[in-house]
């Protein structure tokens, strides 16, 4: 994995981190009643939006989390790593971490394949839409389309078709982006940001160590490094929460059949 452009104090001391406007889950005016969290890998909804998931749920918001693949293709090619076996431990990994975030958050899982989400899309956007239903009250999130992952990317457009569809309120949420970019390039007139609690952020450090396979290292095979190592880790440990607010608009191009 690459060097980040950017440490996590460096994102820390840019003037917008932070000050861009604030999520205020119990406003009146909007009247949130159900918090819908898209997951397009486990451990996605951990980083991106554990504090949110945390903070809906300790807020009395109805949680619902959508996972769109089970991760199975994260450690290709490593001894006894079968992608049976590492669906198997990161479904299990997920739900210690939701167990940490929000107890009792039903999961959807959407079965779709690691790596090939955006082949799946079509239906993606097609199951969200159905689950969301009428969605003028529910705030839906996810992975941020322009997170320059593939599935990432994919998960991403397809919330969006299914907030315009369904009325839903959509965030996206960025993971890689903050690796792979500088904070120059954030769209921060877009963004807004949820401030942590000392008790939200050590919950949500909590869920992302449930995610072991992903963040430590394999015993099964000494000297592995693990896959989201410290300096990538530490974007996740900050004092705010930061999403894209986007407005429902069908993109340019329809989801792709799966």
């Amino acid at each position: 994995m690459r060097e980040p452009l950017m440490t996590a104090a460096d994102w820390r001391a840019h003037p917008a981190y932070g000050t861009v406007p604030r999520i205020d889950l119990l406003d009146p005016g909007q009247a949130w009643s159900r918090l819908v969290v898209v997951s397009a890998h486990p451990d996605d909804e951990s980083l991106g939006a554990g504090g949110l998931i945390a903070a809906a749920h300790a807020d009395g918001l109805r949680v619902y989390v959508v996972l769109l693949t089970a991760g199975e293709a994260s450690h290709q090619g490593a001894p006894g790593s079968s992608r049976h076996a590492l669906a198997t431990l990161r479904l299990a990994e997920m739900e210690n971490a939701l167990a940490r975030l929000a107890p009792d958050t039903p999961l959807v899982f959407l079965g779709a394949l690691d790596g090939q989400v955006a082949e799946a899309e079509r239906a993606i956007a097609d199951s969200l839409t159905d689950l969301l239903g009428d969605a003028e009250h529910t705030l839906l999130v996810a992975p941020w389309s322009r997170d320059g992952h593939p599935d990432h990317d994919a998960a991403g457009r397809a919330a969006r078709v299914a907030a315009e569809r369904s009325g839903a309120h959509l965030l996206e949420y960025p993971v890689w982006f903050w690796q792979r970019h500088t904070a120059d390039e954030a769209p921060w007139e877009q963004m807004v940001c949820l401030p942590l609690s000392e008790e939200f952020r050590e919950t949500k450090a909590a869920a992302i160590e449930c995610h072991a396979s992903q963040v430590r290292p394999s015993s099964d095979s000494p000297g592995t490094d693990a896959l989201l190592p410290d300096r990538m880790l530490s974007h996740f440990a900050g004092t705010h929460e930061h999403f894209v607010w986007t407005p429902a608009s069908l993109p340019t191009t329809e989801p792709t059949d799966g």
